[in-house]
């Protein structure tokens, strides 16, 4: 960077950690616009393995900035230490501001539970994925590997978003991986580890254990154990399932996230502010938290700024709660303990749980999201809004039987909420399962309100 913002980095860096924000070193690195269009499509990294959608999205990224459509300000990728970049071009205002934010961010991904197991080396690991597919390409033709990664793309996400924070008992991982497989990267396990055969039929003498063991989530994982595959494909439906795992914390607390580095970035940049720099920063704040559509970082900044005067104002407790809704508007009894919740937060809360504990109706009246004639839609509106942040807005899918009717079939089960599945695309995933597992598939789910069994390859 430059010689000026690196003063103001480390200006900044002092001011959050005097402030209580704790972070691992961050590495910032000004690039131009066609670099961040590609470190953006390479969803915050400077390498990937080889596959056309992120093409098409470096081609998005560049046009839209070419066209005056909108710009990447900042990107930071959740490492020990953390990689940040901004953009050249950038006023030296924007840059303090985006080097707030990006320190926030960092204190978010070193403090946030969710972001407890997640790796910290991705940057390397994803470089040895594109080592791992590049290889594949060589020796068994780009066109034969690409084709794959769509198929595998099209399954990324029938996963398991919480199969990192599971613990599970000795006796169950043995059920599981026999104690004599060798612990190395996923994508190795099918090279170095013989993978165990596939359920047959009953004539030729079916396995006597349930498999799996108890239904799961992590369909894309048993594929990659279990499926009749070659040993390069089942490493990469381990590289595709370890890279949608890296990304299940970043999706689920996005508005957190994002309104927990809107709310540092405010405090921390606010009293240095010269006033010519007064009204450029007013600018840009209102470009951030402008109310078009669903904006994440003003739906977290504002509620953020609802807890600390809660808090503050001793807006919590029994006594409180008890209150009509008249009365809370009004009530105040001064603590003081804003900023300690705030960080409790930051701390244990995920977007469900932040949205199901603080999003009330007092707070929409505050911001005018709803009139009080519209109170009575409250909850079923707020009900929505938890509905399309659970699992990332995917259905929920188990599955359950592998080898269903003793004939080694897939055997799913989705879990109905209400809401039907889009049955052209569950066909056309339906579809994909079977090629890969070269045996019928099942899904069981209800179409209009009775229950279905759908099917591919029957």
């Amino acid at each position: 960077m430059r010689k000026e913002l690196r003063r103001w980095a480390e200006i900044l860096r002092e001011r959050a950690l005097a402030q209580g924000l704790s972070f691992p070193p961050v590495l910032f690195e000004e690039v131009g616009p066609e670099e961040m269009a590609m470190l953006a499509a390479y969803g915050g990294f400077p390498r990937r393995y080889p596959h056309w959608r992120f093409g098409s999205e470096y081609l998005r990224y560049r046009e839209t900035y070419r066209y005056g459509l909108g710009r990447i300000y900042e990107l930071v990728a959740n490492t020990h230490p953390v990689h940040a970049y901004l953009l050249k071009g950038n006023t030296l205002l924007a840059h303090k501001l985006v080097m707030a934010h990006v320190y926030a961010h960092a204190d978010f991904f070193q403090n946030n539970l969710a972001f407890k197991p997640i790796p910290k080396d991705m940057e390397a690991e994803m470089a040895h994925h594109a080592a791992f597919v590049e290889r594949a390409m060589e020796r068994y033709g780009a066109r034969s590997v690409e084709e794959f990664l769509d198929l595998a793309l099209s399954l990324e996400n029938l996963i398991d978003p919480h199969a990192l924070y599971i613990q599970r008992r000795a006796e169950e991982n043995a059920e599981e991986r026999p104690p004599d497989r060798l612990r190395v990267r996923p994508y190795l396990d099918p090279y170095v580890n013989p993978p165990p055969e596939p359920p047959r039929e009953a004539q030729e003498g079916a396995n006597p254990l349930p498999l799996p063991p108890r239904p799961t989530r992590d369909i894309l994982g048993f594929l990659a154990r279990h499926a009749p595959l070659a040993p390069w494909q089942k490493g990469i439906l381990e590289i595709i399932r370890e890279e949608s795992l890296y990304y299940v914390p970043q999706a689920a607390t996005k508005i957190l996230n994002e309104g927990w580095a809107t709310y540092w970035h405010t405090r921390l940049l606010l009293p240095l502010l010269s006033p010519e720099e007064a009204l450029e920063f007013a600018e840009l704040q209102a470009g951030l938290l402008a109310p078009h559509g669903f904006n994440p970082y003003r739906l977290g900044y504002l509620l953020l700024r609802e807890v600390e005067e809660r808090w503050d104002k001793g807006r919590f407790g029994p006594e409180y709660e008890a209150l009509p809704l008249g009365e809370r508007l009004a009530y105040e009894r001064p603590t003081g303990l804003g900023l300690k919740q705030l960080f409790q937060v930051r701390t244990v809360h995920t977007d469900l749980s932040f949205l199901d504990t603080f999003l009330t109706p007092e707070f929409a009246l505050r911001q005018r999201l709803l009139s009080p004639e519209d109170l009575p839609r409250f909850a079923e509106a707020k009900k929505a809004l938890l509905f399309r942040l659970t699992n990332g807005g995917y259905p929920i899918v188990e599955l359950v039987d592998a080898n269903h009717g003793n004939r080694g079939e897939l055997l799913l089960e989705h879990a109905y909420e209400g809401v039907e599945l889009d049955l052209k695309k569950t066909q056309a995933v339906l579809e994909n399962l079977h090629r890969l597992w070269g045996r019928p598939v099942h899904l069981k789910t209800v179409v209009g309100g009775k229950e279905t069994l759908l099917s591919a390859g029957s």
